[in-house]
């Protein structure tokens, strides 16, 4: 049995979209206020409007684009036993979520913002989290250093982790070089060698690039780090109130994206992340849990399946304002979205209120959960081995399997899914014993015994020297 998917369209509707998105890019365009990406564009044939800082793009440069864009991706990581074959491989992999700014105390339920050492811990805790394959950078201490806090932030994880980095914070093209030159202390070697390190290039819905972070993410390409091509537009207010219609904006601002970075830098690692969203009608808030996210994760996950693109797609938001029953099963239904429809990767665990606050009980709850995905999306093996005929014959009718070899050898080899944290006792015996304090406990069990390899001691250095030097060209 092949892994489990499914699919929300028929060749028509996949044909539908894609005409639509075509429809978008050569007659609407998308905005791009940097001169160097409307270079690059215009030479590569858009149609440029450097007036109104707008391209189109006709189909058969996205066509060429997407020609040249590969399907699979190498996110390498410090410790290569760690290093993750998005596109190549079978296994859906994980991460954890982020960025949000404010951690919960798990025992109490107070909120506060982040500090540095949550950030470590944050880093560490994921790291040690065997369900969790790469981290996005998931905290940001507001004590930071606003001049070099994007730096801090990825030299942290970098140091408190020997998993693939995805980073959130956004850059300036000032900081790319104290960020190439510490990503390269770290690996050793150039990106284009050792890609250790992808980030997240996000549109400003609709159909805009910010032109900073386009400048920054053009610079970073031609680096070799890995671009990671986000739209995170909200239906109602950033997108029309559609689920067809936000997929259709959604694809069209990631394949401008395609177009662009591939003209820069051909055949350049990329990958295609859809993170739609809702908004609440009646208070205008975020809504990253509700059912039609679900549905545009399956469109969308499977529109860039359609163009051969790895595809990471957004799975734990959650609207509840706790970790409780409503985190579980909005996370678990927009997991399974994203698994079913053929995403290469998922955005997993940790924070609850849109994304905002970081829970340690909930990383490790998410990470059973991540688990139990896991195992369902490793599919069912039809074999003879797998049929067990002679312990059916065997045992016959009305006997029971408890005492086969059979049953003791595949109990031992990890058969029936074992959850960490999960409770499975019998009726009445976690009565005293609270999910979320089960789990809080295990997190504060793996901090307390986990630790991560330390960098080199000029690794470590060099990242202190960039982020140093750089500071001093602005001051």
């Amino acid at each position: 049995m092949e892994r489990p998917a499914t699919t929300v369209l028929s060749e028509t509707e996949r044909a539908f979209i894609h005409e639509k998105t075509l429809w978008v890019l050569e007659n609407v365009g998308v905005s791009i206020p940097s001169n160097r990406a409307l270079d690059v564009l215009a030479e590569g044939g858009a149609a440029v409007d450097r007036e109104r800082c707008l391209a189109r793009f006709p189909r058969q440069l996205v066509a060429h684009c997407l020609s040249t864009a590969p399907g699979a991706v190498l996110l390498a990581a410090r410790d290569s036993s760690r290093d993750i074959d998005l596109g190549g491989g079978s296994r859906l992999v994980c991460c954890a979520d982020g960025e949000g700014t404010l951690v919960a105390d798990d025992a109490t339920g107070v909120v506060r913002e982040a500090t540095l050492a949550d950030m470590r811990d944050l880093c560490r805790l994921h790291d040690a989290l065997p369900e969790i394959d790469f981290l996005w950078t998931s905290l940001a201490a507001p004590s930071l250093d606003p001049v070099v806090a994007p730096l801090l932030v990825d030299a942290i994880a970098l140091r408190e982790s020997s998993k693939h980095l995805q980073s959130v914070s956004p850059k300036t093209p000032a900081m790319v070089p104290a960020l190439v030159a510490m990503l390269e202390a770290v690996a050793g070697a150039s990106l284009f060698e050792r890609p250790i390190y992808s980030f997240l290039h996000c549109t400003v819905s609709p159909l805009q690039h910010d032109p900073e972070v386009t400048e920054a993410s053009l610079d970073l390409v031609r680096s070799g780090a890995t671009i990671c091509l986000t739209s995170m537009p909200q239906m109602g207010s950033t997108a029309p109130l559609s689920v067809l219609a936000m997929s259709i904006v959604i694809m069209a601002e990631l394949l401008s994206g395609v177009v662009l970075f591939q003209l820069a830098q051909p055949g350049c690692q990329l990958v295609a992340e859809p993170m739609p969203a809702a908004t609440d009608m009646r208070s205008g808030q975020y809504l990253g849990g509700a059912p039609e996210v679900a549905l545009a994760n399956l469109a969308c996950v499977e529109m860039s399946r359609f163009y051969g693109l790895p595809t990471i797609g957004s799975g734990s938001t959650t609207d509840a304002r706790g970790v409780n029953y409503q985190a579980g099963a909005e996370g678990m239904l927009l997991w399974l979205s994203v698994a079913l429809a053929g995403a290469h990767g998922l955005v997993a665990s940790g924070f609850f209120n849109g994304s905002r606050i970081f829970s340690p009980a909930k990383a490790v709850l998410d990470a059973d959960a991540i688990g139990m995905l896991q195992r369902f999306m490793g599919g069912l093996v039809v074999d003879e081995a797998k049929a067990l005929l002679d312990d059916i014959a065997a045992v016959g009718p009305g006997g029971h399997f408890l005492g086969r070899d059979s049953t003791r050898a595949r109990a031992r080899a990890g058969e029936l899914f074992e959850p960490r944290v999960f409770q499975r006792g019998r009726c009445g015996s976690h009565v005293d014993s609270a999910l979320i304090a089960d789990a809080a406990g295990r997190a504060r069990e793996i901090l307390a015994e986990h630790q991560v390899e330390p960098l080199p001691e000029e690794a470590d250095r060099l990242i202190d020297s960039a982020i140093e030097k750089y500071r001093a060209s602005v001051a």
